[in-house]
């Protein structure tokens, strides 16, 4: 915590930029640091971020007295704070992929095509588990991207849809369907990625089975949380 009023001035200078936080610039250097190859100089940092070069040079050494941020030999880059907060976000959706893994995983060798489950993390559509539908590749979407909308995955997680289907991911059409926690909130959406939109008629109730198994395994006692 600064006690020399460098807070105040921080607050005053995020102030110059319209709609723009001390917070929101923080989080906004993380994520240039966290998609850069490699470390980023103070001018670059502060240019990706959007924001004034001094503002950027004490957030960044805030965030590296915190251990968000860490100094390199050209710049900076993410701190292994930072790591840990990406570990426990993918720790906590570890009871998701449990819950969905065997239907999920059965649903892939019955229909040949990639499975995805999706989440909603804060106001974004993440995916959390893949499973492919023929073991000699991976799938097309790994854990951990974000899909934009619009998607199925989108319209059953934001829009409380019972299915979805249209927009394709990653070049392939898709269905997707909810997983209901016990309590009947929506917690997660499982699809399907089908190379041809023919199939999708056929594989829309095997994908509305397959969610409805996995909201049913998150009733097992070994899944609750």
């Amino acid at each position: 915590m600064f006690t020399d009023g460098s807070d105040l001035r921080l607050v005053e200078e995020a102030g110059r930029a319209p709609g723009r936080s001390v917070l929101a610039g923080a989080f906004a250097l993380l994520e240039a640091l966290a998609d850069a190859k490699a470390e980023l100089g103070l001018t670059e940092a502060a240019r990706r971020a959007g924001l004034p070069k001094s503002t950027a040079h004490r957030l960044l050494e805030q965030l590296c007295g915190m251990g968000a941020a860490e100094h390199r030999i050209r710049g900076y880059g993410v701190g292994p704070m930072f790591g840990r907060l990406c570990d426990g976000r993918d720790r906590g959706h570890a009871w998701i992929r449990a819950a969905a893994g065997r239907p999920a995983v059965r649903l892939a060798k019955l229909s040949r095509t990639d499975i995805v489950v999706c989440v909603l993390s804060a106001a974004e559509v993440l995916v959390v588990a893949t499973f492919a539908g023929h073991s000699a590749r991976l799938p097309v979407v790994r854990p951990g991207t974000v899909l934009p909308p619009p998607t199925p995955f989108a319209d059953v997680l934001l829009g409380g849809c019972g299915t979805g289907t249209g927009a394709e991911v990653a070049g392939r059409s898709c269905a997707a369907a909810p997983i209901h926690a016990p309590d009947g909130r929506i917690v997660a959406a499982l699809g399907v990625l089908s190379p041809s939109a023919d199939e999708l008629p056929r594989l829309r109730p095997l994908v509305t089975s397959a969610a409805a198994e996995a909201g049913r395994e998150l009733a097992e006692p070994l899944h609750l949380r």
